[in-house]
């Protein structure tokens, strides 16, 4: 898998746009266009917010964000992992924990961090990657909880 800046492959941008709907419309009311024009904002090669894609032999896997904010009611807490996602033919082959270390490295790099996410699902990968879980709260009425992955 080769992983490059969404910049690098802006036509990417609608089929991500498709997957962000599919898989979390139940969290937001964003339309697939609002998605692609947030997307859009993402086209950056060495700064943030910057959106970076997982791809082999042309075909996209999935992707992973670095976001100044993620989570309305904790904008106090910055920058945030964001968009993790792995097109289900690929999901189980260690994908997203390819993602998600090399927007950590990114971060790390660029004197970045502490970092911060949320999900709604299993904390598993997150924590085999260096995540610890730091707090519960509700987001469009369901349980979430709230990591982050120190310095």
């Amino acid at each position: 898998m080769i992983i490059t800046p969404l910049a690098d492959i802006p036509d990417a941008i609608h089929t991500l746009a498709k997957w962000y709907y599919d898989e979390w419309h139940a969290f937001d009311v964003r339309s697939i266009d609002l998605i692609a024009n947030q997307l859009s904002e993402n086209r950056n090669r060495d700064s943030m917010p910057i959106t970076f894609v997982g791809h082999r032999n042309f075909e996209l896997l999935g992707s992973v964000a670095l976001e100044l904010s993620d989570l309305p009611q904790f904008d106090h807490l910055s920058p945030w992992l964001a968009s993790l996602y792995v097109h289900t033919p690929f999901r189980g082959q260690g994908v997203g924990r390819t993602l998600v270390r090399h927007l950590q490295c990114f971060a790390l790099s660029h004197g970045i961090g502490p970092l911060y996410l949320w999900t709604p699902g299993s904390t598993q990968l997150y924590e085999h990657c260096g995540w610890i879980e730091f707090a519960s709260a509700t987001y469009a009425s369901r349980p979430i909880k709230l990591m982050h992955f120190p310095k």
